[in-house]
Order: structure tokens, then C-alpha cells, then sequence
């Protein structure tokens, strides 16, 4: 890739000060890009003054030419160790300070700070990274080497024993070990006492033997094939490169907890999660009177996924977004400078893949993977920064891949002049201790005997992996103890409340504290709150009340939850004169939990994978995200995919996370329709999940409850309402939610005498029961299934024998292929058949099959949705004399 050459390089001393005064005169005289450089030697001039090679103030041209080399001497740093891209020549002498900036510069480490536009921050930048030592402690270095060492002999014994098995090894970027290393050590030094990690596959099996604590026996055993699991029943795990690790690691006097997160083979997925995870763990740290800075998260990327990955850049925004902030995330770019078998040239655009962290201030440092040393300095400073700051560092370690992407893939083919020069290249380990020994550092002895003494540990670890067992069953302990899972079995909670205290609570919601003035609609919406019957936004506030008042923690995000995508919520009121928000459900009591509502940025991969994370470390916790509209989910279907619905069959890794995604078809088009509960449901097996769709706010207000008081956890996908907000008919009393009530996982309208049944799901049930009392149907059934899955059997079993020798429909307003008949319908008819039914057969009333799940002309629907009642009913308004007949006989 070609180096950018500088414009000083041919620009004489006298035209430089002449430009220069031209600035200062009118900045609009002179071009764009030399306007950039003017300003900011303005911004940083009063700052850090240079000094000439006779000790005084530098002159003009002198000056522009150390900011030059400060603010682009990345661009002809010397980082590639193959030498491929190799800088321009400088010139061989010149003064002290300029001979000392493009050491520091365009040397084996470099830092980018031009694009932060805080003076202070890069101030405190250049003086951090300049006045550090050039030469880490000896007994860093020697660590270092001992580190390298290690990777080295790891890579060798699994290259050796299983040549077949992919790996993703890390040759070519051992120095990524004593990296990470190093910054964990200067983490704990500096105060941090818990870290979260978030890492891709390549070097990972390294990672976790010589950095991140995971036993060896126990991952040499995996790497032989042995399941992770005992348990019963059986799961079906994943790759060892996939697993996670939870250790405790010392440094010096003190321990850190460290928890390495499961994930899957798309890259960058683990971003998020890892993230919610540490904020998971700062919020109870601040509970406890501590400081969120004493956790510590730290991702791991390569080059070529954290270019091309837009999950990165939505990450990346969380950073300074109140509700989703760490306290700063140290990044680690694993650069190989290819992607599989694509170049660096076909995989980015930029420089450098670094150019995402621009936009977010984050300083840049670039490492040659080559120059160990470096990597330490480079560890010290984002750690530094990270602690004084609370901001991002990003930390690009720029190496080369010895192997194919796996073990097996043959890289000759696609690069084989790459390839050439990387099989002449020595390794890391061996020009380190060269180094070394050069400047007396360690002897040759010690070299060979760090080698001999990793090798020697790692094979009786592998020997002993061969009778190695597991004695778990791989669920978190901790926190998680008390929530193990117990499957659909698991006992009903009590979710009812006693009418008092429902009234007291109401009350609270409905108060408005003096001084604060509100907008009059929004005034009538909240003092309407004390009223019975309560809409369904009403019974969402009174269940998140009743949890917050016994202790229970709740965390709802998402695009515009605040006030409600369809202005229905209203949890903070605003003062229209001041501005100023207060949240009702942070002011029921002293003793109450925390309400933490936020609105997110619009982002569903990231924010979702961020609740995901944080659900991970608090079973305690109600964590909700919702989606804008329900349709809006498949912008982060990854992380359902390979996380929510999967996470505990592959890794044992429970979660009690919600999700709200507003569902129904009311003629707004195909983007604001429809959840995709097929996609769900196709998911669905194994008690994984939890797939509701409540119609009342009841029902709605016990399942919120029921989720944090069963004591086992599992997601649960809920298809909320958008008509059903405000329709009068779908509400309810205290007498609803009183004690003695609870989630009806079917709901049933019905006479006693049945010869037809409807079952269905949400809001059309209310047109089914309203055409039902048109045509005064009192012989059929409307039944609503409220939870999906699991498929409540005894409740629609007992349903069957009660009346089998009623026919039954299926009625969805979605297509066909879409909604939830394609999952009921085999199983509806095994239930009637074990019922005894005289026609198991169901069938099925919905839209004609589409490849879109919803129109978008308000009378096309309206007329469809007329003519899909009618076909329910069918023939019941032409037979209704003989049914007013036959009732009158009886």
C-alpha cells in the first residue's frame, strides 16, 4: 500500500511563513488542507512548544514540520514486519527534536491523535506517549519472552498432534499474548478488579491457556473431543474455539475476575454482549459504593471483520451514549493484514482499518507485532488512558498470518509472493530473544530453558486430558445459582397483588410533584392512571412498579421507549418550561429498586446484543429491550440466531432477557406489521425460549412478573400490541391482577354448548368476539393462545375433551405461510386425537399465502381483515333461526 509523502518535503521555509501569515489574515485565502494543518498548529501551539537543536522555540517551517510528523507519522510508520509496505526514506540528519519525532512517529509504534478534536486529550496524548520509556522493565521483557515462548510451543504441540483440526492459530501475532497481558497486569495495577473480554477465533485457544486462566487439562481435553458438559439432558456444546473461560488471575498482591464470553463464528457479534456484560457488572459495583472503572472490558478484533462489520461502528456509538457507557473499552485489532484470501487493497478503503474510532475520538495506536516492546508501551498507554479518561482505546497490532485462515486451507494458491516472504521471515520469539540476549537481557540458557519448560507443561497437560471428565454441568454459578434451570416444570409464581397496595402504587403514577409543569394532554394521560379499568400501558407501569417496590431491578431500552414509539408510556415527564424530566417509577419509596429507562440510538444490533449481555450477569433483573416496530428485530437477527435462542444449548449460557416487538397488521405496510413469530417458532425447541402474545393488560402485567419470579430464566419474545393500546374493549380491573390471578396461558370466551372453535392469537380475537355478537353465534368458541411456546397442551387438551365434537379453525391474520400456523397445525391435531375428537383435522383461515408479510393500502386491508372474519363465521348468520329455534325447545 503506498505512504502519502508530505507536502513539507517540497515546500521551502520562506513560502511556508508566507502561507502561514496568510492564514492568520484571511483563513479563507489559502487551500482547505493547508487550512487544516494552520488550525490546528493554532490549537496546539500554546500547548507543547518545540524546541529547536539549540534548545530554544522552533521556527515556523521547523514547527509545522514536528506537527506534521505528530499528526501524520503514522502513515509512514514502520509497521508491516514483512517490510512490503515499507515508509519513504527521511532524510538521514536533521535537528534534535525532528530526529526524536520521527523515532517516536514512524518507528515500530505510532499514535494517531489528528482527528480528536478535544486539545486538552491530545495534549495530555502527546505528553503521555512521549515522555514514556523507550525500554519496558527487565522483568517485563522477560516476561514477555516467556510469554512468546509459550504461544510458540503451544501452536507446535496442536500443529504436531493435530495437524487436521482447525485452530485459528495465532502464528504470525504471538505478541498478542504478552499484549493482552501486559494489559490486564497494568488494568490491575491500576485498580481494576473485574474484566470482561470479547474475542474473534484467531489465537483464542492460545489466549485462554497462556493469558485468561483456563485450565489446561480441561482444554486439551476439549481439543481432543471430549464434551464440555455433563448434563442431562445432553446439549450440543460447540467448537473449544467457541467457548468461554471464568477465571480468576493474580497479579502481585491482588486477583482479578476475569470472564471470557462465548460466541459464535460471526465476527464482531461478541462486541455487544461483552459489552452489556460490563456495564451489567459496573451498575452493581456502583450499587455497592464502588467505582464503575474497576470493570474493565476489553474486545478483541481482526482486521479484516472490524472494517467490513457494521456491528462495530453501532458498538462503537454506544460508547458516549448515557445507558450504555463502560467507562472506555480497550480494543485490540489482531491486524494480519489479510481476510481469508482477500488483500488488504479488496477489504478496505482507508489507511489504516482503524478509521471507525475517529469518529468516536478514540486515540489510535499502531504496533509492528514484531517489536514486543512496543506492544507494552502501547498496552500502558491505552490502559492509562482508558483509567484517567474513562475513554476508548483502540491498539492496532499489525502482523502477518503464517498459516491459512485454518489449518488446513492452503494460502499459496491466492498469495503466494506473500507467502514466500513470511516463510523466510524468522518468528517473533526467535528475534526477541535475540534482542535479548544482545543487550544482555537473558542468556542463551534461559532461552532455551523457557521453551523446554513450556513445552514440557503443555504435554503433561495433554497426556492428562486423556482421562479428564467433566464434573459440571456447565451452568453459571454466582448469581445464576439460584436460577438453574428447571425447565417447564418449574412451579407457577404468584404474580397477583392485593388491591391496597395496587391502589397505592397507582397513585404514586399518577402524581405529579408540585413545580413541575406538563403538557395538559400529557397531564390528563398520567392522572387518568389512578382510574380504573387500566389500558395496557397502565398495567406495563403498575407490573414494573410492583418489581421495583420489592426490590427488583428493571432496565427497558430501546428506540424511543421513553415516552412510547406510539406515545403511550410517558415514564418521564418533562417540564415544558425547564426542560427537566422526572420518572414517576424512581419515586415509590426509599427502598425501592432502579428504573433504568433509556432510549437508545437507532441501532437493533448492537443495542439488542448490549441487553443481551447485560441480562447475562443480572438474573435479578427485569431487562427488556423493544423494538421500534416488530419487523425492526431482523436488523439484529444474528444475535437472536446465534445467541438468544441457542446460547444455553451451546454454551450453557442462561438468560432472562425480553424482548417486545409491537405485532399486528393494521394496513400500515409490510414494514410495520408483522414480528415474524414463524421465525420464532421455527427456533423454538428444547425450552429455549418463551414466545407470548398477550391481548389483555392482565394478562400482559402477569407475564412481566411471572418472568422475574419463576425461578428458572429463559428469554422470553413477546408480540405486543399497537391496536390494542387504545381499544377500549382490551382492558382491565384490579380485580384482574388481585391475588389468586394469574398468566392465562389460554384464555377462552365461550358458551355452554360449542360447535365451533376459533383459536387464534391477539388483537383479532376482539373482531372475532365482536362479529360472534353480530350474528349471535352463542355456540361458538373464541380462544385465545396466548403463549406460542412453549404450547400450553394441558390447557388446550382439557379444551378438546370438553367439546369433541366441535370442529376447529386456525384463524391468523397473516398469510398463510407466515404467523403461527405452519407450527400448530400438526400439533393442534395431535392434541385432538389424543382429546378423542370426532374431527382432528384443524383448519386453517388467514390470508393467501405472500411473500410479504402485510399490504400497505388501509381499505385493501380493511377489506381483507372483513373478508377473513366473515370466512371464521362461515355460515353461521345463514343457520341462526334454527339455533334461536333449537334453544327455545330446549
Amino acid at each position: 500500500m503506498s505512504r502519502p509523502s508530505s507536502p513539507l518535503n517540497a515546500a521551502g521555509a520562506a513560502y511556508l511563513e508566507a502561507l502561514q501569515e496568510r492564514f492568520r489574515d484571511d483563513p479563507a485565502s489559502v487551500d482547505v488542507s493547508w487550512r487544516a494543518v494552520f488550525q490546528i498548529l493554532d490549537e496546539l501551539g500554546a500547548v507543547a512548544p518545540d524546541l529547536s537543536a539549540s534548545g530554544g522555540p522552533a521556527s515556523g517551517p521547523l514547527s509545522l514540520q514536528h506537527e506534521e510528523i505528530r499528526q501524520r507519522g503514522h502513515a509512514a510508520a514502520a509497521l508491516d514486519p514483512l517490510g512490503r509496505a515499507a515508509p519513504p526514506a527521511g532524510p538521514a540528519s536533521g535537528d534534535a527534536e525532528t530526529m526524536r519525532l520521527r523515532r517516536l512517529y514512524q518507528g515500530t509504534l505510532t499514535l494517531e491523535t489528528a482527528h480528536i478534536d478535544d486539545p486538552a486529550l491530545r495534549s495530555w496524548l502527546r505528553d503521555a506517549y512521549e515522555g514514556a520509556a523507550d525500554v519496558p522493565s527487565a522483568e517485563a521483557r522477560r516476561r514477555a519472552l516467556s510469554l512468546l515462548s509459550a504461544a510458540e510451543e503451544f501452536e507446535r504441540l496442536l500443529g504436531t498432534r493435530y495437524p487436521t483440526k482447525k485452530r485459528f492459530g495465532a502464528e504470525g501475532m504471538e505478541t498478542l499474548i504478552p499484549l493482552l497481558d501486559r494489559i490486564l497486569a497494568a488494568a490491575a495495577a491500576a485498580g481494576v478488579t473485574e474484566v470482561q473480554v470479547g474475542t474473534m477465533h484467531r489465537g483464542r485457544l492460545s489466549l485462554m491457556a497462556n493469558v485468561l486462566g483456563k485450565p489446561l487439562v480441561e482444554l486439551f481435553a476439549g481439543i481432543k473431543g471430549m464434551h464440555p458438559f455433563q448434563a442431562d439432558p445432553p446439549v450440543p456444546a460447540d467448537v473449544p474455539y467457541h467457548m468461554g473461560v471464568e477465571s480468576s488471575l493474580s497479579f502481585g498482591d491482588g486477583t482479578m475476575a476475569l470472564t471470557l464470553s462465548p460466541n459464535p463464528s460471526h465476527l464482531e457479534a461478541i462486541n455487544p454482549v461483552t459489552l452489556g456484560r460490563a456495564r451489567a457488572r459496573q451498575d452493581l459495583v456502583r450499587e455497592q459504593g464502588g467505582e464503575a472503572r474497576r470493570v474493565l472490558c476489553v474486545l478483541l478484533h481482526t482486521d479484516a471483520s472490524v472494517i467490513g462489520q457494521g456491528s462495530v461502528t453501532e458498538a462503537l456509538q454506544l460508547s458516549g451514549v448515557v445507558g450504555f457507557t463502560v467507562a472506555g473499552t480497550i480494543h485490540v485489532i489482531v491486524n494480519n493484514q489479510i481476510g481469508f484470501t482477500t488483500d488488504r487493497d479488496e477489504a478496505r478503503t482507508s489507511l489504516h482499518c482503524t478509521g471507525l474510532w475517529k469518529a468516536v475520538d478514540s486515540p489510535i495506536l499502531h504496533v509492528n507485532a514484531d517489536d514486543p516492546d512496543a506492544a507494552l508501551r502501547a498496552a500502558d498507554l491505552a490502559v492509562a488512558l482508558r483509567q484517567t479518561h474513562g475513554r476508548d482505546a483502540v491498539i492496532d497490532l499489525v502482523g502477518y498470518r503464517r498459516n491459512g485462515h485454518n489449518e488446513i486451507d492452503e494460502p499459496r494458491f491466492t498469495q503466494p509472493l506473500d507467502y514466500a516472504a513470511i516463510d523466510a521471515h524468522p518468528p517473533v520469539r526467535a528475534l526477541y530473544a535475540k534482542r535479548l540476549a544482545a543487550e544482555g537481557a537473558v542468556g542463551e540458557g534461559d532461552i532455551d530453558a523457557l521453551a523446554a519448560g513450556h513445552k514440557a507443561r503443555f504435554q503433561e497437560a495433554l497426556a492428562a486430558a486423556a482421562d479428564y471428565r467433566p464434573n459440571h454441568d456447565g451452568f453459571p454459578g454466582g448469581r445464576w445459582a439460584p436460577f438453574a434451570s428447571g425447565g417447564s416444570t418449574a412451579a407457577e409464581p404468584d404474580t397477583g397483588i392485593g388491591p391496597d397496595r395496587l391502589r397505592a402504587l397507582l397513585a404514586a403514577l399518577a402524581a405529579i410533584p408540585d413545580g413541575l409543569t406538563v403538557d395538559r394532554k400529557v397531564e390528563r394521560v398520567i392522572r387518568r392512571r389512578a382510574e380504573e379499568p387500566l389500558d395496557w400501558a397502565t398495567g406495563e407501569a403498575l407490573a414494573f412498579a410492583t418489581l421495583l417496590a420489592d426490590g427488583v431491578p428493571v432496565r427497558l431500552t430501546g428506540q424511543d421507549v421513553v415516552r412510547g414509539a406510539f406515545s403511550h408510556r410517558h415514564f418521564a415527564l418533562t417540564d415544558t418550561v425547564t426542560g427537566k424530566r422526572h420518572v414517576s417509577l424512581n419515586h415509590l419509596g426509599v427502598a425501592q429498586a432502579r428504573f433504568d429507562v433509556v432510549n437508545s440510538p437507532l441501532s437493533e444490533y448492537a443495542v439488542l446484543g448490549f441487553e443481551y449481555g447485560y441480562s447475562l450477569e443480572r438474573p435479578d433483573a427485569l431487562v427488556i429491550w423493544e423494538a421500534q416496530f416488530g419487523d425492526f428485530a431482523n436488523g439484529a437477527q444474528i444475535l437472536i440466531d446465534q445467541f438468544i435462542v441457542s446460547a444455553e444449548d451451546k454454551w450453557r449460557q442462561p438468560s432472562g432477557l425480553v424482548i417486545l416487538l409491537p405485532h399486528g397488521l393494521e394496513g400500515q405496510g409490510p414494514e410495520h406489521s408483522s414480528a415474524r413469530p414463524e421465525r420464532f417458532l421455527q427456533m423454538a425447541a428444547r425450552d429455549n425460549i418463551r414466545i407470548a402474545h398477550p391481548s389483555t393488560p392482565a394478562n400482559y402485567f402477569h407475564l412481566l412478573r411471572r418472568q422475574i419470579l419463576r425461578r428458572d430464566r429463559k428469554p422470553l419474545v413477546v408480540l405486543s400490541p399497537k391496536t390494542l393500546l387504545r381499544l377500549p374493549a382490551a382492558v382491565s380491573t384490579l380485580a384482574d391482577v388481585a391475588p389468586g390471578t394469574g398468566f392465562q396461558p389460554v384464555v377462552v370466551s365461550a358458551g355452554e354448548r360449542v360447535g365451533r372453535i376459533l383459536l387464534c392469537s391477539g388483537k383479532l380475537a376482539y373482531e372475532l368476539e365482536r362479529e360472534r355478537s353480530a350474528l349471535d353465534a352463542g355456540d361458538v368458541a373464541v380462544v385465545r393462545l396466548e403463549m406460542l411456546y412453549p404450547l400450553p397442551a394441558a390447557e388446550l387438551l382439557a379444551l378438546f375433551r370438553r367439546w369433541p365434537e366441535a370442529s376447529c379453525l386456525w384463524v391468523q391474520e397473516e398469510p398463510e405461510n407466515l404467523g403461527a400456523w405452519t407450527y400448530l397445525d400438526r400439533r393442534l391435531e395431535s392434541l385432538r386425537e389424543a382429546a378423542g375428537c370426532a374431527e382432528p383435522r384443524v383448519a386453517c383461515v388467514a390470508r393467501a399465502e405472500a411473500a410479504s408479510p402485510a399490504g400497505s393500502f388501509h381499505g385493501d386491508h380493511d377489506a381483507d381483515q372483513r373478508r377473513l372474519v366473515e370466512r371464521a363465521l362461515a355460515g353461521l348468520a345463514a343457520s341462526l333461526p334454527s339455533r334461536e329455534k333449537a334453544a327455545a325447545a330446549e
